[in-house]
């Protein structure tokens, strides 16, 4: 058992020395009811956000401008719980963000 606790600590001390990881962030503004994101690349001519709501169906598309950080504006969405996926061109997925509209 101390075994397991021992490597899980200098694997601990390892990731740390290692430094944070850049990655692409989103994130929901309700004051503004906007998507907000953070990323260390900026976005390609084919990125975009997909809306969907909890049953799968896409609900908008919203093309990113071309910086490291910004924020797009949603349409009207009814109150309920929304995915935003943000997707290159080749298909990769850069990040996916849960989030909630409420009046």
């Amino acid at each position: 058992m101390w075994k397991v606790a021992v490597l899980g600590f200098l694997l601990g001390l390892q990731a740390q020395t290692m430094g944070p990881e850049a990655r692409t962030t989103l994130h929901y503004n309700a004051v503004h009811h906007a998507l907000v994101w953070n990323s260390p690349e900026a976005p390609t001519a084919g990125d975009k956000i997909e809306i969907v709501d909890l049953i799968g169906r896409r609900v908008a598309v919203l093309q990113p401008l071309p910086a490291e950080e910004g924020m797009l504006s949603l349409p009207a969405l009814p109150e309920g719980l929304y995915y935003a996926r943000w997707t290159t061109e080749s298909g990769r997925i850069r990040a996916v963000r849960r989030f909630t509209v409420t009046r």
